[in-house]
């Protein structure tokens, strides 16, 4: 920091002098001002030190100098108001102390670092009250005229108080008008009487094609195809009467190369402000694209339940006629194994699901033996989520025969399932087997159950499967030949 010439011989501050410094830099604007305040402070009360901060809302303990004067210009710094001459000055509003400030505030480093004696300040307002900052002088003794000092430190404040407000409303209005330019959100302003376009956010013109000079030749309705000028000028009416603030409303807009785009419009009328109108405008393509898809699933959903409710339905009939003795326990295993696949097809969002997770859907009661009893091989390929369904249904009643009466019936008994692609007279197919061994003699039954039926008639009905069943006396066999079309997607 700078020192003062002790020889120098102090004197009085007069208020005549103050107001001349006053009037000196009155003129000044900006950031400009306030270097000059300082310097013209510090001389009027012929003190060695001479600041003015401003309060940061987001960091309320401390305080940042915009302009520090220490016998000369010196570098601004961010300090902490507590147990601070400062800190009274911002609950207060204005503080004198003529001597011995150190002793007033023990905690206060700086001041004892820099050996302060004397202390002044005033709190710099807002037009409505709230604290902005303060202006400061200190010196390194006592002050002749404590009275005086403190007159004339409130009437710097005074000015420097509505300057730091005008500062910090433009450098507000100046980071809002960057933000506003930068949004990826729609922004228009249009006047009252032409509506032309007077500001149009580069977000906006971006989309449209458009450059600002041509845009300030246009309006609303040049834009929005689906609106004429008289329809867009009574949309804005109850704007204008005051009657409501915002007029909301869907759309289409217009770009330069003639396509078009869905919006979102949300208008408002500021009469004081020159008489504009402020239009926030939203693409919602994206939005709309999310609605048609949501839409698309929902039907398609109401599709799939109405096919599983149409299984349900058969597997209820076709169990009653054929097991009704045992007819609870056989539904319920059946629709267990129906609602196994379902589980699959919700894990992979009803898309193409790997061939083997059917299969293992429909094993789970054999985790244990895969790998030892039961063998599975084959490529990985993904099927459609409709065949799943079918294959889960016939890989149940499969899985529940060799349980019952097949080779799982037994300690010994094994299955191997297999599948692959193969190419026929008819085009390609995927071909799957399941074979058993090892278990109890099969004999063919007089009459097919509906197992055997469902395998045959409902595979073939649901993807054109070919369905062969043959009750070898040393094991079940049965394959499964469908079209890749219905089973693979394109």
């Amino acid at each position: 920091m700078n020192r003062i010439d002790p020889n120098i011989v102090k004197t009085a501050p007069t208020l005549e002098e103050a107001l001349s410094i006053l009037v000196k830099f009155s003129r000044m604007v900006g950031e400009a001002y306030f270097p000059a305040l300082v310097e013209g402070l510090a001389k009027a009360l012929n003190v060695r030190w001479a600041f003015v901060c401003r309060f940061d809302s987001a960091t309320l303990d401390e305080a940042t100098t915009i302009s520090f004067w220490d016998n000369g210009p010196a570098d601004n710094f961010v300090y902490k108001l507590r147990d601070t001459p400062c800190a009274d000055v911002a609950s207060q509003g204005a503080c004198c102390f003529a001597d011995d400030i150190t002793q007033l505030y023990p905690l206060d480093d700086m001041l004892a670092d820099i050996g302060a004696k004397s202390y002044a300040g005033a709190a710099l307002r807002s037009l409505d009250g709230r604290v902005l900052g303060l202006v400061a002088v200190m010196d390194d003794t006592p002050f002749i005229a404590p009275r005086m000092v403190e007159k004339v430190v409130d009437l710097f404040s005074a000015r420097a108080g509505a300057e730091l407000e005008r500062l910090a409303t433009a450098s507000l209005n100046e980071r809002l008008g960057k933000i506003v330019e930068a949004s990826v959100s729609e922004a228009y302003v249009f006047a009252s009487e032409s509506c032309r376009f007077e500001l149009v956010n580069c977000g906006a013109r971006e989309n449209l094609g458009y450059t600002m000079e041509e845009l300030r030749l246009l309006t609303p309705w040049d834009l929005k195809p689906e609106y004429s000028k008289k329809d867009f000028l009574d949309a804005l009416k109850p704007l204008r009467n005051g009657k409501v603030k915002v007029v909301q409303f869907e759309t289409l807009h217009l770009r330069k190369d003639g396509s078009t785009y869905p919006v979102s419009v949300n208008v408002q009328f500021f009469p004081a402000d020159g008489g504009v109108f402020f239009a926030s405008i939203t693409d919602i393509t994206e939005r709309r694209a999310k609605e048609a898809h949501e839409k698309l699933l929902l039907n398609e959903m109401n599709h799939r339940v109405k096919n599983v409710l149409t299984i349900v339905q058969i597997l209820a009939r076709q169990t009653a006629e054929t097991n009704p003795e045992f007819y609870l326990d056989r539904l319920s295993a059946r629709i267990s194994g129906l609602a196994a696949s379902h589980d699959v097809l919700v894990e992979n969002s009803w898309q193409d699901l790997p061939f083997q997770d059917i299969i293992y859907s429909q094993l789970g009661h054999f985790r244990h033996l895969i790998g030892r009893r039961i063998i599975i091989r084959g490529p990985s390929i993904k099927v459609k989520a409709e065949a799943a369904q079918g294959f889960g249904l016939a890989l149940h009643e499969l899985a529940t025969n060799a349980s019952k009466y097949g080779a799982l019936s037994v300690s010994d008994g094994c299955i191997t399932i297999t599948w692959k692609e193969i190419d026929t007279d008819n085009g390609q197919h995927l071909h799957m087997s399941w074979v058993e061994s090892g278990g109890p003699l099969v004999i063919a039954p007089s009459r097919a159950g509906f197992g055997s039926l469902m395998l045959k008639e409902m595979l073939a009905y649901q993807l054109g499967c070919n369905v062969k069943i043959d009750y070898h006396p040393s094991g079940l066999q049965c394959s499964f030949t469908v079209p890749k079309d219905r089973i693979f997607s394109a």
